[in-house]
């Protein structure tokens, strides 16, 4: 396994909110979700406008949190 990214890339963020996207289409076509499902549906929304930011458009600096390295 190769060493972890310290960066995304923005053609990584702009990945990232494609498969987030085409996750959360999928979603709204299989209702009822399941309780974990909306959790992580939750979840994904959060993540996607966060890297809609203006602040990500050119990447971002990855950071570890919660003593995990």
């Amino acid at each position: 396994m190769s060493e972890p990214a310290h960066r995304l890339s923005r053609e990584e963020v702009q990945a990232l909110k494609f498969a987030a996207h085409r996750q959360l289409a999928r979603w709204a076509k299989s209702r009822p979700l399941r309780p974990r499902q909306r959790e992580q549906r939750t979840a994904l929304v959060r993540a996607v406008r966060i890297l809609e930011d203006q602040a990500f458009v050119a990447g971002c600096e990855l950071n570890a949190t919660d003593g995990v390295s």
